[in-house]
């Protein structure tokens, strides 16, 4: 005889009661089926007959009152024709006893049992309306995407799914620790009811204790039939989800693994939609399952801790699947971190909701700086309150927007660290914060803030999960072309010694051209060596992660750095190759500029700054030369007092043949042929420049302010020439002398020297600049610095960079800047050199 296939049910208000025989077919249909004796049993007089609800093999679910307690109950019937056999009447008992013997909220409670006229059994039970898990699942599963479960229709999610199987589960290990096995459990045997209960059905097939023999069994098997369906005889439970002793017909074997093995495949029908099981294997054992994530493909990414539970309580060693009790505590365990993923995810939300405020305070703060830098650029030091009183303002809403967002800045970092409090291992607070934490690090290495920089990486350290790793070894990749080709690059690493950044050898890296070459971050020297050609020093700043390629503002390619042939520098003539620097950014500085990655075109420079020497030469050659007015004019000579005076003071005195020579006696050393010239004006040094230009027949002229910043910092945004260290004994300025200060020769103070080479940036004298002082620096197009030399009519300030002899080494530090009248003669500024390369170069 074959159980009846189970149809679908008539609603969802189906009343709960499965038997042992299969799943009951519904009221309607048996009044549909002619061959069910329709005919109503005689109750005990207690019970008011309710009409028939479902009906399988051996028995019928009756829907009942209970007249004495005014109750609707179910009350399961044995049908008459299989009421008299021995093995179905035990197999009964031992239902309505171990299921009255289970007092569980997750166990249907049985009220009542006893015996009809007719020799029927039957007991009463709980009524509960609601639905099988079966049906559960098959509707989550025929929405869901590869982006997720969604919720079904009727509300089921997979999380709410997941906390019912989880409270089966803790019913099925108190079963277990009671003594019993089910033996049967499969998603039509477990239901959810109207309000919420989760229900283990059909304690049919359960027995007492861990193996040996079964209680009540009975011979009366029935064929091969759906996978689904429940199987009696030999073997004993549902192919589909069986376990293989029980698909082995090992009776002795069955026990709490078994039930176990049951919840496994159970769960492996909650994450893929599917059985594991779909039939009987040869000699009754159960071919192996198609892999989970195999089943499962379509469908979301499956949660590894649910994934390794399954997998375990589905081993065929029994001892290796752990137990009822296990396997609850995965699932609740892996629910207890979604529902606090949700929680702290709801956190994250508010964290993310004040990203938009921070980046509009910032653009606010940036903006009123801005501007207050453009309007303030127009203004002299000397212009009234009134006009003053507006930049202030536009100063003072800078403040109050960086100060605004510095706060949403604060409160995000605790809304983030707030939403991990509240689960510890949240990806996506970690993925923020390590976001935040590498952009502080990346900032905090590139402005030299070495503490800031060590506290942040220990911050991105903590908080990556991989995706930062490249970043965290610090590798970068350097590309590097040169004209000519085929030029070998030694590599210098920059290393702090006794306060100086000084390059060390590190290693050859070959002959240009170099293609993504690691290399690790940091602060490195390339000498560029051809033959034929001179030698270059080449600095370049390797930030993490990234990449130095040489190539200028707009273009994709990296730039050839040309080396100059043999004999076409002078012996102090220093190239500067053009390529990308920090220039500004330095709050300690006078008048800073802000910070700003630019491109600065290649450019020679002289070692030193002119000698007193070497002007003595300048202005004989205009005596000789007849101009005579022009070598009176560009004399050093002594401030006139005013701008508007033309009185003219000269410093050095002329000899019988009218020829000038330099002071002597107490004021010799100050003007020895071997120190800087000082005391000449903007036009002066304009004037010189023009003349070596004319004797040498190259364009020599007075450098670009933010040339003269490069030739200083380098590549790498240091504060001094030396390094980050503002140590006064290594250049010429007020703090470094034992005695009076006073001017020394250009060759003193070795140590105040640049990447480059160029001597005396940071202390001796200062040097006037190419261009007009303004508030905003030298223009700027697309990121790449302009030239824009001034003019002998233009009677605004010049630029004057670097630190001297009588000033703080504060004052030295190389984004200072200063600007003075071109027609003064200051006893700190004086000359220094430089010209562009030809056409071609870079």
């Amino acid at each position: 005889m074959k159980d009846r296939p189970a149809p679908s049910p008539a609603s969802d208000a189906t009343l709960l009661g499965v038997t042992s025989e299969g799943a009951l077919e519904s009221a309607e249909t048996l009044r549909a089926d002619r061959r069910v004796d329709p005919s109503q049993p005689r109750l005990p007089g207690r019970y008011a007959d309710l009409g028939l609800v479902a009906r399988g093999a051996f028995g019928e679910v009756r829907r009942v009152r209970d007249t004495r307690l005014n109750r609707v109950l179910a009350m399961k019937l044995l049908h008459p024709e299989v009421a008299s056999r021995p093995a179905v009447r035990q197999r009964f008992f031992t239902e309505i006893a171990i299921t009255a013997e289970l007092q569980h909220p997750g166990i249907v409670p049985v009220y009542e049992h006893g015996e009809l006229d007719d020799g029927r059994l039957w007991y009463t039970m709980k009524e509960v309306r609601g639905v099988t898990l079966g049906r559960i699942l098959g509707d989550l599963h025929a929405v869901k995407g590869a982006d997720g479960f969604v919720a079904t229709p009727s509300g089921w999610t997979f999380r709410r799914v997941l906390d019912a199987f989880a409270r089966i589960t803790q019913t099925v290990a108190y079963a277990h620790r009671a003594g019993f096995v089910h033996r049967d459990l499969k998603p039509e045997n477990l239901m959810v009811g109207e309000l919420g209960e989760v229900l283990v059905m059909d304690w049919g097939l359960a027995r007492r204790g861990n193996g040996g023999p079964d209680e009540g069994a009975d011979d009366d098997g029935f064929g091969a039939g759906s996978p689904e369906l429940t199987r009696h005889g030999d073997i004993l439970g549902t192919p589909a989800y069986m376990s293989p002793e029980q698909a082995s017909g090992a009776r002795e074997l069955h026990g709490p693994p078994s039930d176990v093995y049951a919840l496994g495949a159970i769960l492996y029908h909650v994450l893929s939609g599917q059985a594991p099981h779909h039939g009987l294997g040869l000699f009754g054992t159960v071919r192996r399952p198609v892999p989970l994530e195999e089943a499962a493909r379509g469908g979301p990414a499956l949660p590894q801790a649910l994934v390794v539970a399954c997998l375990r309580a589905m081993q065929e060693e029994r001892e290796a699947r752990g137990t009822a009790e296990l396997l609850a505590a995965d699932v609740l365990g892996w629910l207890d971190g979604e529902r606090k993923r949700d929680e702290a995810l709801g956190v994250l939300a508010a964290a993310r909701a004040l990203e938009p405020t921070m980046a509009e305070l910032r653009a606010q703060a940036l903006a009123a700086r801005a501007e207050a830098r453009v309007r303030g650029s127009e203004l002299r030091a000397y212009a009234p309150l009134e006009e003053k009183r507006p930049i202030w303002e536009l100063e003072d809403r800078a403040e109050h927007h960086g100060r605004a967002a510095a706060l949403a800045e604060t409160q995000w970092l605790q809304a983030v660290h707030g939403a991990l409090s509240v689960d510890a291992e949240l990806p996506e607070a970690h993925a923020m914060l390590a976001e935040f934490y590498r952009a502080a690090l990346a900032e905090a290495e590139r402005t030299h803030r070495e503490e800031d920089a060590a506290r942040c990486e220990v911050m991105l350290r903590a908080h990556d999960r991989g995706r930062h790793a490249a970043f965290l070894r610090g590798e970068a990749r350097l590309t590097l072309h040169t004209n000519p080709p085929r030029a070998e690059a030694r590599l210098f690493r920059m290393a702090l010694t006794d306060r100086r950044l000084v390059p060390v050898f590190e290693r050859s890296l070959g002959c240009t051209p170099l293609v993504e070459v690691p290399i690790q971050h940091g602060s490195w020297l390339l000498v560029l060596c051809a033959e034929g050609h001179e030698e270059v020093r080449y600095p370049i700043s390797l930030e993490r992660d990234g990449s130095w390629s040489g190539a200028p503002p707009g273009g994709t390619t990296s730039e050839p750095v040309v080396l100059p042939e043999a004999g076409s520098l002078g012996p102090d003539d220093l190239l500067v190759p053009g390529g990308w620097t920090w220039t500004g950014g330095d709050s300690l500085a006078p008048d800073s500029l802000p910070r700003r990655r630019l491109w600065v075109d290649s450019f020679v420079i002289r070692r030193f700054p002119v000698t007193n020497g070497e002007y003595l030469v300048f202005l004989n050659d205009l005596v000789a030369s007849g101009r005579e007015d022009e070598a009176r004019q560009f004399c050093p000579r002594r401030d006139p007092g005013s701008a508007e005076s033309t009185e003219v003071v000269p410093v050095w005195p002329r000899d019988g043949a009218g020829q000038f020579v330099l002071p002597t006696g107490e004021e010799a050393a100050l003007w020895a042929a071997d120190v800087p010239v000082v005391q000449v004006s903007w036009f002066a040094a304009r004037a010189y420049a023009d003349w070596e230009a004319t004797r040498s027949g190259l364009p020599w002229r007075l450098p670009n302010e933010l040339e003269r910043e490069k030739a200083a910092r380098g590549v790498d945004g240091r504060t001094h020439a030396w390094g980050d260290h503002g140590e006064v004994t290594f250049a010429c300025v007020l703090e470094g002398h034992a005695e009076a200060p006073r001017r020394v020769p250009v060759t003193s103070h070795p140590t105040d020297e640049s990447p480059y080479g160029v001597r005396g940036l940071t202390g001796n004298v200062r040097d006037w600049c190419l261009n007009v002082w303004r508030h905003e620096g030298p223009p700027v197009v697309n990121e790449r610095v302009q030239l824009d030399a001034a003019t002998h009519e233009d009677p605004d300030f010049r630029s004057i960079r670097g630190g001297f002899w009588a000033g703080p080494v504060v004052n030295g530090r190389a984004a200072g800047r200063f600007g003075g009248r071109p027609g003064l003669c200051r006893f700190s500024v004086g000359i220094r050199l430089a010209r562009s390369l030809g056409p071609g170069s870079t």
